[in-house]
């Protein structure tokens, strides 16, 4: 892996955290050169797309395709040109919002990614058949999602941008965004990671079709929220339930195997938290097939921003900084590592408990709770120090050989 790239995608994280804190700040003391608005499009489409993106970008050249074929230069062009939107997309948002060069950058983002997908589908290692197909879905899933921008584009020339046909389309794109693309992008690397395991080889198919089944069905729950429908209602149930049974079966069975994960002691702890997100991500997704409890997660803000944050930090930032560093020697108290961890676990818990326990006061109607803005932002200073820590690390580590890394930087 090229240590430039990785150097890149830790910076889009740091600056999607600094975004987020001052998004947070603006809560507690007043901000009058920032557009909170235009500032908030810059921190989501940064993390999303300059963080999680190219980070599993990272993950596929480097695991998933074949030595001889990522030596191919279509791929440093297709990540500096990615890049490169990503910067855009950085400065244009906080500047103007949804305009001229916020959306050339967006829709340059756009195209670049079927590239990437065009390219990966051709090129990726195929001595897997179960990895193969995961990596299939998740490309499939990545284009799929981007139907709901084109939808929301369509939506805005014609004038509909308050309507429910909006919504309907951001929720469409992030759905299969998180459920989608990024869901299982993860398990590809994942079981290419445990190949050798013989459960996922007599039982993958059924597993697979399931998990795949149950993230289709589970976007119903927009159509339920927008519509009130019953049917919609009960195939989020159907979704739902199908969900809860498969993530226990692959969270028990990765618990078991987890001796093979945690080989790295000082980054094991991210791993272990993309784990518990997991159980949590599949408990809350089943507790929705309650009515009340599903209107509760579509309309109070705070529930949602801690679903949405609870997935990309929780999950797929967790696992990112997990297999961005794995080292053969890490020293035995390894401070800056676990540094990191703290800060990173004290923002990211801090963050979630803030974020839901307000969102259940709202729910019951008992107002805000004392310090909730103070709260946030000191959560975020904490995730902020946290990256800060761990990009630092892998600074060292890549430009001055302070270990010798598994991870071959110079690929």
């Amino acid at each position: 892996m090229r240590k430039s790239w990785v150097l890149v995608v830790l910076l889009n994280f740091l600056i999607a955290a600094v975004f987020g804190g001052l998004l947070r700040a603006a809560f507690v003391w007043e901000i009058n050169w920032m557009d909170y608005r235009n500032l908030l499009h810059g921190h989501s489409h940064v993390a999303l797309l300059g963080w999680l993106y190219l980070g599993f970008f990272l993950l596929i050249y480097r695991q998933l395709i074949p030595a001889e074929k990522s030596r191919k230069a279509i791929y440093a062009i297709l990540f500096w040109i990615t890049q490169c939107t990503v910067l855009g997309m950085a400065v244009a948002f906080p500047i103007q919002g949804y305009a001229g060069f916020s959306i050339f950058f967006a829709t340059l983002h756009i195209f670049s990614s079927y590239l990437m997908v065009f390219q990966v589908w051709k090129d990726h290692d195929r001595s897997n058949p179960q990895v193969t197909l995961l990596l299939k879905t998740a490309l499939v899933f990545l284009v799929l999602s981007t139907m709901g921008i084109w939808a929301l584009a369509a939506i805005m020339v014609t004038g509909g941008k308050a309507g429910l046909l909006y919504q309907i389309a951001i929720q469409f794109y992030l759905h299969f965004q998180f459920n989608g693309w990024l869901l299982f992008i993860l398990l590809a690397l994942l079981v290419k990671h445990l190949q050798n395991v013989t459960w996922l080889t007599d039982h993958f198919r059924f597993v697979y079709r399931i998990l795949l089944s149950s993230q289709i069905l589970t976007f119903s729950l927009v159509i339920f929220w927008a519509y009130q429908s019953f049917w919609a209602y009960l195939v989020h149930g159907i979704g739902a339930v199908a969900q809860f049974l498969v993530g226990v079966a692959i969270i028990y069975h990765i618990i078991n195997i987890g001796g093979s994960l945690s080989r790295q002691k000082s980054i094991w702890p991210f791993a272990k938290l993309a784990v518990i997100v997991v159980g949590i991500r599949v408990l809350f997704e089943f507790l929705l097939v309650f009515p009340d409890l599903a209107e509760m997660a579509v309309v109070l803000r705070p529930i949602i921003v801690g679903f949405i944050h609870l997935n990309m930090l929780g999950l797929f930032s967790a696992y990112l900084l997990f297999a961005l560093y794995q080292g053969e020697k890490v020293e035995r108290r390894n401070t800056c590592l676990k540094g990191s961890v703290l800060f990173f676990y004290l923002g990211f818990i801090g963050s979630e408990l803030y974020l839901f326990l307000q969102g259940f006061f709202y729910w019951q109607e008992w107002g805000r709770l004392p310090w909730f803005y103070e709260g946030l932002f000191i959560t975020s200073c904490f995730l902020l120090i946290g990256i800060v820590i761990y990009g630092l690390k892998i600074f060292k580590v890549i430009y001055f050989n302070t270990e010798k890394s598994i991870f071959m930087y110079n690929k």
